[in-house]
């Protein structure tokens, strides 16, 4: 399966004319954050490919506006064309107003609010977040710094890969790493955008149905 991963700024390549042509090919597309709503429904008019997102710190907006033809998977576990893939949205809180913003007591909470249904649909393949893991593709700012319960939540469940963003290429310049690991599990920065395939795992179960919200195009969401 290819995957396109997005973050936190729009690409110049994709939100154009040439659209089209610059999807062709990917079956999935991945938005991990801070991305204009119009943008995500632009790209919808481009494509068959399923459009799956999370919410960045920056996106108070979607609560008004959200993303018109995408699914949101935040705090949710979903089932797109047989990937299970779990959505953990928002940044670590740096000011007190942040709707999308979590201490990481909080995220922890929301994580373990998850597991049942995790449980349920046998695991997850796709972990998809806005901030990075505390360590893993982080920054020492408060603002950019991950959490550290993305870790031991990939050591348990051992998905194929994780897609974040939060953190710009543009902040690293030079020593920017779009892939880095986590104990042998891909982690992709989706800054602007990215493509991929899907990692294939030796122990990956048949997915299973039970709790998850399936995408189904001809309803309209």
């Amino acid at each position: 399966m290819r995957i396109l991963a997005l973050s936190d700024e729009p690409s110049q390549r994709l939100w154009g004319e040439l659209c089209r042509e610059a999807l062709s090919g990917v079956d999935l597309i991945l938005s991990a954050g801070d991305l204009p709503a119009k943008y995500l429904s632009f790209l919808t008019c481009f494509t068959n490919a399923p459009i799956v997102y999370v919410p960045g710190n920056h996106d108070d907006r979607y609560l008004k506006e959200p993303p018109e033809g995408c699914l949101c998977a935040d705090s949710k576990l979903v089932m797109v064309k047989g990937v299970r893939i779990l959505g953990l949205g928002g940044s670590l809180r740096y000011r007190p107003d942040g709707v999308y913003m979590y201490s990481e007591k909080e995220m922890s909470r929301r994580i373990s609010a998850l597991q049942r249904r995790i449980r349920s649909a046998g695991g997850f393949d796709i972990l998809l977040t806005h901030a990075p893991i505390r360590g893993v593709g982080d920054q020492e700012d408060l603002c950019h710094r991950g959490f550290e319960c993305f870790g031991p939540l990939l050591d348990q469940w051992h998905p194929a890969v994780m897609v974040h963003g939060h953190v710009h290429q543009s902040y690293a310049g030079p020593c920017f790493r779009r892939e880095l690991d986590w104990n042998g599990i891909p982690v992709i920065n989706a800054s602007t955008s990215y493509e991929f395939d899907l990692p294939d795992t030796p122990d990956r179960k048949e997915p299973t149905r039970w709790g998850l919200r399936q995408l189904r195009r001809d309803s309209h969401l």
